[in-house]
């Protein structure tokens, strides 16, 4: 029960521990709570991601790179790039 960036954090390390399920839905749970954040918009990249949709996962995280912090665009540009490249960023 934390904030958005704390939910994505633990969603984030769910992944890293091959959780994917169980990310996603404290990615879906920080969604719902929180649609119009980047983080929001990170997130649902990544699940797009998952799916296959490339192309929307482009789209969503553009949308999070816009209202990204400064320090979080140069990352973001890269995941464009690998996302672009049809690259699963999940892992």
């Amino acid at each position: 029960m934390g904030n958005v960036i704390q939910l994505n954090s633990y969603g984030r390390q769910l992944q890293v521990e091959g959780k994917q399920n169980e990310a996603f839905e404290v990615f879906r749970d920080n969604i719902k709570k929180n649609p119009n954040h980047w983080v929001a918009h990170y997130e649902s990249a990544r699940m797009a991601c998952a799916r296959g949709d490339f192309n929307g996962a482009v789209k969503e995280m553009k949308l999070a790179l816009s209202g990204a912090p400064d320090s979080q665009k140069s990352p973001f540009d890269n995941l464009i790039k690998r996302l672009e490249a049809k690259e699963d960023i999940n892992k």
